[in-house]
């Protein structure tokens, strides 16, 4: 059972140098998706995004689309072309891509110029698509059976682009190719580079440690959207928006105009590109702030959700099935006092949730180079109150490590200082293949006013 310890709050430093993907691993994941379209028996592929679903054309292109949408076009020989509206043009992919660009600007927003009409059909014609041309299409989700008629045929990206495709290719070879990607087992984006780890590990660092302030300044007479207003992001790309709330706000709304008072169930999360660091606890300084019955019922519910997430952590490695981690913290929760909300623990990508294979018997194993979160959303059995740790962290093995020590020493660093303090102050013992990436791993206060105590193993 969990325990409230007095231990140190982490202290490791925040990161001096932004990494980034270079351009040269966008090219390999170009080809990487050709390959797959070849398994995959597709003769094109046609990868949509806009502001909310870019992921797939981001991974393979290093850009997402601003205002407006794009649609990137890739055939089995590896021709590849864009196409932007008016004001994605001058942010296209890099050039050594080879990825011809070409301007439809049905893309732009309603009312901007339309002084170069052309019929989408065409440039999809003019690509290669036609009568039998076997066409995925990517860059939305896919769909589940027993939820829409035709799972491998429906869509979720806009309804013009699909229509255009079938009626030139025929509807029967136009299917759901999202599992290219997003296929726990095997899709491209469910495993990261030693670069993109970094990428997410800076992101990681610098979110956790604004979630951290955050959390500190929301103390009785504060006002949850100027604390929202301290929170930082060094120019990361946010993910969702941000999130601080008390008691019956607290889920996925906004900031508002609340007031904290003493005794309060709070909620901070703060999501960039690649991380996400939720906090959810009382703002008091101990059980006595507590009113009623919730003094009684919150010291249980955190012990016991603590509880289940150490043994999600502590289940994780290379090889272990997704079922497995999933076995491991549902045998540690107590029925008694809390359900699942969602799946417990998922996997990050450009968007902070990507896919989650962590369901009762799931067979898929956890590779290396795969990035999670570490997400349990608890259910309470009984009165209304905050407990919620989120963080984000890696699968790594030997080959992998070396890279990143001899790449990217200051993230090593970091990386090594976590482990010895979820080891020493937290008593928790990780498996030598997980890497935490937020610098406030699995350290929670659950009384925010008293930070020198906090939840132990």
């Amino acid at each position: 059972m969990a325990n409230i310890s007095s231990i140190p709050t982490p202290d490791i430093a925040l990161p001096t140098v932004r990494p980034s993907v270079p351009v040269e691993e966008y090219a390999q994941r170009l080809s990487d998706a050709v390959a797959a379209m070849r398994d995959e028996d597709l003769d094109v592929l046609v990868v949509y995004g806009d502001r909310e679903q870019s992921g797939d054309l981001h991974f393979l292109t290093g850009m997402d689309p601003r205002f407006e949408e794009a649609v990137l076009l890739l055939d089995a020989s590896g021709k590849r072309e864009i196409l932007l509206g008016n004001e994605n043009q001058p942010v296209g992919p890099h050039a050594s891509l080879g990825v011809a660009q070409k301007l439809y600007q049905e893309l732009s927003p309603v009312g901007q110029f339309r002084h170069h009409p052309v019929q989408l059909a065409k440039l999809l014609a003019d690509f290669g698509i036609g009568t039998g041309t076997r066409v995925g299409i990517a860059g939305g989700k896919y769909l589940t059976p027993g939820f829409v008629t035709d799972p491998d045929c429906s869509s979720t990206i806009p309804s013009y682009i699909v229509d255009a495709v079938r009626d030139l290719a025929g509807h029967a070879n136009v299917r759901n190719a999202v599992e290219i990607f997003l296929n726990p087992a095997r899709g491209l984006r469910t495993i990261a580079s030693v670069h993109q780890m970094a990428e997410y590990e800076y992101a990681a660092a610098v979110c956790s440690m604004s979630v951290h302030r955050a959390v500190r300044a929301l103390t009785p007479g504060a006002v949850t959207w100027q604390v929202a207003d301290g929170l930082f992001s060094y120019g990361l790309e946010r993910s969702v928006h941000d999130m601080v709330n008390l008691n019956e706000r607290m889920g996925l709304s906004s900031p508002s105009n609340q007031v904290a008072k003493l005794g309060d169930a709070y909620q901070v999360a703060q999501g960039v590109r690649g991380t996400l660091t939720c906090r959810s606890g009382a703002i008091a300084s101990g059980v006595d702030d507590l009113a009623g019955e919730i003094r009684e019922f919150y010291p249980a519910l955190f012990a016991a959700y603590f509880d289940s997430m150490v043994a999600w952590y502590e289940a994780l490695g290379i090889g272990v099935t997704a079922g497995e981690v999933f076995a491991a913290a549902d045998n540690a929760r107590d029925d008694d006092l809390f359900d699942f909300s969602l799946n417990p623990g998922h996997l990050l990508d450009f968007e902070e949730w990507s896919v989650s294979p962590f369901v009762a018997g799931d067979r898929t194993r956890l590779r290396p180079g795969m990035v999670l979160q570490g997400d349990i959303i608890p259910v309470g059995k009984g009165p209304a109150v905050g407990v919620n740790i989120e963080d984000s962290l890696a699968l790594a093995d030997k080959g992998l490590r070396e890279q990143i020590q001899t790449l990217y020493p200051e993230m090593w660093q970091r990386v090594e200082a976590r482990r010895a303090y979820v080891t020493e102050h937290i008593g928790v013992i990780l498996d030598e293949s997980v890497l935490l990436f937020s610098s406030t791993p699995l350290w929670q206060a659950p009384y925010s006013l008293d930070t020198s105590r906090a939840l132990t193993k």
